[in-house]
Formats: C-alpha cells, sequence, structure tokens
C-alpha cells in the first residue's frame, strides 16, 4: 500500500515538474499568464480596468475546445513562446470566459530569469549602487539592459519609470539626446488622450509628471 502511494506521488511530482509558464508578453496594459502541463493548460489574465480572464483545460492538435462553440488555437514558437487565436466566429463564446473587455487571446513567453521578482531586485539593486555612485553611464547601461530584457513583461507604468530612471541617468551623464530619446520610447502613454485607467491611475500620474519633468531638463 505504502509502494502504491509512494509511486502514485512520484508521478503526481513528476508531472508538476513538467508544467511550463508562460506570462503576457508585450501586453502593457494587461497581466497575467498560463501555464500548461502536458496537454493541461489554465490561464488567468487581467485587462486594464482589472476584468479578468479564467479559463482551463486539455489541449488537443493544438486547439481547445469547449464543446459550447469557444474555439482556443494555441501556435507554439519552440519552448520559450506561445500565442493563443480565438477565431473571429467563436468570439462571443470564449467572451463568456472574461469580463468585460478583457482577453486573453495575445502572445505568452517563458519570463527570463532576469524579469522574475528576484532579478528584477538584482537589476535595481545594481542600478541603484551605481547611480548613488555617480556613475551615471554605468547606471544608464545596467537600465538599458534590464528595459531591453524585461520591457515587454512589465505593465505600462513600470515601463514609463524604467524610461525616467534612464533618462535620468542619460541627463547626469550628460547626454540629453540618450535622455530624451529614452522619453520617446514612452510617448505613446504621455498622450493627453491616454486613458490609464483608474487601477493604473495613481502610478501613472507621477510617473508622467516625471517625465514631464524629465523632458524639460533635457531639451
Amino acid at each position: 500500500m505504502k509502494k502504491t502511494l509512494f509511486a502514485t506521488l512520484v508521478c503526481a511530482l513528476a508531472a508538476a515538474a513538467t508544467a511550463q509558464d508562460y506570462a503576457l508578453y508585450d501586453s502593457p496594459t494587461e497581466s497575467g499568464g498560463i501555464s500548461i502541463t502536458g496537454k493541461r493548460f489554465s490561464l488567468n489574465t487581467a485587462s486594464q480596468r482589472g476584468n479578468i480572464c479564467d479559463l482551463d483545460g486539455t489541449i488537443k492538435n493544438n486547439q481547445y475546445r469547449d464543446g459550447k462553440g469557444c474555439v482556443v488555437r494555441f501556435h507554439f514558437s519552440g519552448k520559450n513562446l506561445v500565442e493563443l487565436e480565438v477565431p473571429e466566429s467563436a468570439r462571443e463564446e470564449c467572451s463568456e470566459y472574461c469580463g468585460m473587455n478583457a482577453r486573453f487571446d495575445s502572445a505568452y513567453a517563458v519570463l527570463p530569469a532576469a524579469c522574475t521578482e528576484q532579478g528584477e531586485k538584482a537589476a535595481e539593486k545594481r542600478f541603484q549602487t551605481a547611480y548613488r555612485a555617480k556613475q551615471y553611464r554605468q547606471a544608464a547601461q545596467i537600465k538599458q539592459q534590464y528595459i531591453a530584457s524585461c520591457g515587454k513583461f512589465i505593465s505600462f507604468t513600470d515601463r514609463m519609470h524604467a524610461a525616467n530612471d534612464l533618462a535620468v541617468s542619460h541627463k547626469n551623464a550628460g547626454d540629453k539626446a540618450a535622455c530624451r530619446r529614452a522619453l520617446a520610447t514612452i510617448k505613446t502613454w504621455l498622450d493627453p488622450e491616454f486613458d490609464p485607467g483608474y487601477i493604473y491611475e495613481q502610478d501613472y500620474q507621477r510617473e508622467a509628471e516625471a517625465a514631464a519633468h524629465n523632458l524639460k531638463l533635457c531639451r
């Protein structure tokens, strides 16, 4: 009996070990991810306004069908990227798994080690150490590397914060042109018509004001 239970446990642990987690990729106004274990998947995403999508099921022939009309196609690119597609004919049925204006048909990628919570903390520590030591060019390089590695995995407010850090580093290093280029990467979110949504409102206002101030300093 004990051997049977142990064998069952080993199998369960082995199955769990094969789970692959993906984070939303290049969707700065949304958050969430998908976990795939064998043919089983579970996804959860949140829109800019906090409405969620929640869906789990079994993938068969790179598709999920709920038997009620919802169809989700899985397009895998190697081991690190998967794109979910919902055919136009199935959009209404698949929307039943989402709140208002939320969606899950997007690209998802394996989170690089540098972009995990631990990796981000380490990068921020290196940046702060260099900045406080007035090694501004080194600080800018550290922040640029972080943006290059993780910029497509973070929210638009975090992306704005990183751009502001980069811009100030360039400015203090005496390169105002590079400062302006850093801020130009977030110009879409600095448009007066852009609506950040109430969830991001406070962080957005802080970063937008910082960007406007930094732009004046870099002219």
